[in-house]
């Protein structure tokens, strides 16, 4: 018996493993337009390599994050277009997940082959605003690829007021990694960042430009608000208790009249 279990044991060893589904993402790269009043255009051009047979991918894009506080910051995205590398579009489903915005993209023939995806979306906030200074900090890839990337990069550009006056730098890793295993350099009115090393899966791109007063034109008092409101929808709780209170109250809580 012990001579059959080795024979077992060597046979097992031998014998090569069957070829599983994989897919990785070759290339990601970002191309960001950011305008005078802090919105920006935004393009995601993902190339992905498909090794068995697969349908599509799923594009998560963080939209929530924490703000001052402890209130919530939400970043206001809207897709306008999904389309393969030729142009063609492509069949699309948006979902809020959490503190996600899901885009299910569906990719015709992904079998055993290469596919390129482009994700065209408008950030109505994508720019903080402090009191000695402004802030682009953005997670280029996001952190929630099930797969590696092979290479990562962003061009971001600015205003034409802006040469001269940018600082940038970049992290990468898991959620919450200091690491900087990516290059940030900052070209007049534009900055091109690159990963030095592959991303591993759950890894990502996050980038951080520093930008001084005056160069963008900061929202109003009521912009901010109303962007506050929809990021934090519970400080409208108490308004709406006193609303339904009051319908009670008038309705059915009244005294009598007194000759009743």
């Amino acid at each position: 018996k012990q001579v059959q279990k080795l024979l077992l044991f060597t046979f097992l060893l031998l014998t090569p493993l069957p070829a599983w589904a994989s897919w990785r993402i070759s290339n990601f790269r970002t191309t960001m337009d950011v305008s005078a009043n802090g919105s920006a255009v935004v393009s995601e051009r993902i190339t992905l390599v498909f090794i068995g047979v697969y349908h599509g991918i799923h594009r998560t894009i963080p939209i929530d994050y924490p703000g001052p506080s402890g209130a919530n910051y939400t970043l206001f995205l809207k897709v306008t277009e999904v389309k393969d590398g030729d142009g063609n579009a492509l069949k699309y489903e948006l979902h809020r997940r959490g503190h996600y915005r899901d885009i299910k993209i569906y990719i015709p023939d992904a079998v055993n082959a290469t596919k390129t995806v482009e994700i065209d979306y408008e950030v109505k906030n994508p720019i903080r605003f402090f009191p000695d200074h402004d802030e682009l900090y953005w997670n280029v890839t996001g952190n929630d690829w099930p797969v590696p990337i092979d290479y990562a990069s962003a061009l971001v550009m600015f205003p034409a007021n802006a040469s001269g006056e940018l600082r940038a730098q970049a992290f990468t890793g898991v959620y919450g990694s200091t690491e900087q295993a990516a290059r940030a350099q900052v070209k007049g009115n534009t900055v091109e960042f690159e990963t030095s090393n592959p991303l591993p899966m759950r890894g990502g791109l996050t980038i951080d430009v520093y930008l001084p007063k005056g160069i963008l034109h900061e929202p109003g008092r009521l912009a901010r608000a109303m962007w506050f409101v929809e990021s934090n929808p519970v400080v409208l709780l108490p308004l709406l208790s006193f609303v339904v209170m009051f319908v009670l109250w008038y309705t059915v809580g009244k005294d009598p009249d007194p000759g009743m």
